[in-house]
């Protein structure tokens, strides 16, 4: 028995299906009311369906039956049971295996179960549907979905003959339209044209078709037809100068590039602002070497506040390759801040702009300009205010950190980030009460699509403040969902593990997390010495001894703490070795400026025991 585990792949078909799975409902019905009868029997085309493969005859009781289990296989698909429905499809099958509708729904399970990784369901879906279509020859619905899943798998050539096939039947808009574009994609452009064709017939000739059939010819070199098919737009659509500037660039590609030009000229002449001809005349300056033209033209495009963004754009990425492949990689910088300095219709050139810089490997500081560009014209485009909190973060730039937060929450409250970090600064600034508000904000907008790092570095911020709060169970519950959702969260196992040691609770999993801490970074003294006091606590002395050995060897000796060299007495004293546990207790006596910790340090060298 399968087991079908993929629901959501199998619901991305129901786009699809849907009709299928009505008709086969409806069917079923009709297949109870009529004994016997075949499930095409209903077909009104009689000519049609006796060219339909022969249907094996059931008994009376036997056509029951197999209504029952089919009928409820569909239900049961209805209900997401996909196990259930493979298996009264199994049945179903069993008693009636030329029935084209029971084979049609066991292939897209099949399909759908397969998903990108077992080939050998696909396969098996694959022959089922081609069954179902041999079946049922004349169910163009069969047809169509064995096409579209020919063309999923990229076998434009099946696809396209079975879409021929369907255009003979119902030589409709749609099924023409998506014939040309298989045509298009297998590379015969002949067919493209002769689908066009067709489908002027139906819808009569218009500019999308021209334009079609225009590339069509261009892809196969037809220059003929080519020509004529954009004069014949240029003289239906005279006001329309972007078929003008198609009739230069053909003049262009076809070696002709005086005649483009005047073409060009023609269009700027009647609109000085045309986006198309102004990036052909680029081109035509560039390639003809007329390099003082060429750079003089590109500042009119990129300065001119009348010119379209995308025109803006691609003159400048033109721009860019140009002065790149001379050797002078920064020659853009200068007109891209020209540029930018005026007010932008959007953030295309800015985000062009951002890009180049990046490609330089300009410091980071050097986005921060581009940044603002950006969000003057769009101010909820989160990553630009993501990109300035980075540099924000980079210079301890707090009030800015915070600004930039608070911002980035009101435009983007799903994104966790701002929460993160206006809650860390603002620890850092002893506002606690005021971070306790704002992580717990954030951790309210965690959700699938939100980053787990970051989630769980915001719940073990909570916890941590919780803890020092006197509140350990939230704190607890905090740390747990924070491993839960980033297990290699070293920081958060870290003080997991410390605080329940500290309580003596769970030793045996604290252990595991702090060990895990020392595995990832064996130099690290703060975990070496959660390590050491974890197995201190589980009377693991010896082992103790050496990871608190490890920490001292590992902590600079004026950054040692009174609370290792606490440790370090309390292990080295159950190691019996009572002079160094003195020694570790005093100087921990010395650097300790806390009263009830110095107290404690007293009783103990006093009464030289722990």
């Amino acid at each position: 028995r399968r087991k079908m585990i993929l629901k959501d792949t199998y619901n991305v078909k129901n786009s699809w299906t849907y009709r299928m799975w009505a008709h086969s409902c409806l069917l079923v019905v009709l297949l109870l009311s009529v004994s016997c009868s075949a499930p095409q029997s209903a077909q009104k085309d009689k000519d049609a369906t006796q060219h339909e493969v022969p249907r094996r005859t059931l008994s009376y009781e036997q056509q029951r039956r197999f209504n029952d289990l089919y009928l409820e296989a569909v239900r049961q698909r209805e209900k997401n049971n996909y196990d259930a429905s493979y298996d009264l499809l199994t049945g179903a099958l069993e008693l009636n295996p030329d029935a084209s509708e029971a084979v049609f729904d066991m292939a897209l399970l099949k399909i759908a179960q397969g998903g990108a990784f077992d080939t050998t369901l696909v396969n098996e879906g694959d022959s089922l549907l081609r069954r179902a279509v041999d079946l049922a020859p004349t169910n163009r619905f069969y047809k169509e979905t064995l096409a579209n899943e020919l063309i999923r798998r990229a076998d434009f050539n099946g696809a396209t003959q079975l879409y021929e096939e369907l255009a003979a039947v119902e030589p409709s808009e749609e099924t023409l339209g998506t014939l040309m574009k298989l045509y298009e994609q297998t590379g015969n452009f002949q067919g493209a044209i002769q689908t066009i064709n067709r489908l002027e017939d139906i819808v009569g000739p218009n500019e999308d078709l021209a334009l079609e059939k225009f590339q069509m010819y261009i892809g196969q070199k037809d220059d003929d037809h080519a020509y004529k098919t954009i004069e014949d737009l240029c003289a239906e659509y005279p006001n329309e100068l972007k078929y003008r500037v198609l009739l230069g660039d053909l003049y262009f590609q076809n070696g002709h590039p005086e005649q483009a030009a005047m073409v060009y000229r023609d269009v700027l002449t009647s609109e000085p602002d045309n986006a198309f001809a102004q990036i052909s005349m680029l081109a035509y300056y560039n390639q003809t070497h007329q390099d003082s033209l060429y750079q003089q033209m590109v500042r009119e495009v990129v300065l001119n506040p009348q010119t379209q963004s995308d025109a803006k754009v691609e003159a400048m990425r033109g721009y860019i390759g140009t002065t790149t492949q001379k050797g002078d990689s920064l020659a853009a910088l200068p007109l891209f801040r020209e540029a930018l300095d005026q007010p932008q219709a959007d953030r295309s050139l800015a985000e062009l702009c951002a890009y180049y810089v990046a490609a330089l490997d300009m410091p980071i500081d050097s986005l921060a300009p581009i940044m603002n560009k950006i969000l003057e014209v769009e101010p909820d485009y989160k990553q630009a205010r993501l990109q300035l909190l980075q540099i924000a973060i980079n210079h301890q730039n707090q009030k800015e950190v915070l600004r930039l937060c608070r911002e980035g929450i009101n435009y983007s409250p799903s994104e966790i980030v701002f929460y993160y970090y206006e809650g860390a600064t603002l620890l850092q600034q002893d506002r606690t009460e005021e971070a306790l508000k704002v992580l717990y904000e954030g951790i309210s907008r965690i959700d699938n699509e939100s980053d787990k790092e970051t989630a769980s570095d915001m719940l073990s911020m909570l916890a941590d403040i919780e803890h020092e709060k006197g509140r350990h169970e939230k704190a607890f519950s905090l740390y747990k969902q924070a491993a839960d959702l980033n297990p290699n969260n070293l920081l958060c196992l870290n003080n997991y593990a410390y605080f329940l040691s500290l309580e003596r609770r769970n030793l045996d999993q604290a252990e595991a997390m702090s060990k895990k801490t020392v595995d990832a970074e064996p130099q690290n003294a703060t975990y070496l010495d959660t390590y050491a006091w974890i197995l201190y606590q589980n009377r693991r002395y010896q082992q103790a001894r050496i990871y608190i050995d490890q920490t001292l060897k590992h902590t600079p000796s004026d950054e040692v703490s009174a609370t290792l060299y606490l440790h370090a007495g309390d292990i080295y004293y159950r190691c019996g070795d009572r002079r160094s546990a003195l020694a570790f207790w005093r100087k921990a006596l010395n650097v300790s400026s806390d009263k009830k910790q110095r107290a404690q340090l007293r009783r103990k060298i006093q009464r030289r025991r722990p």
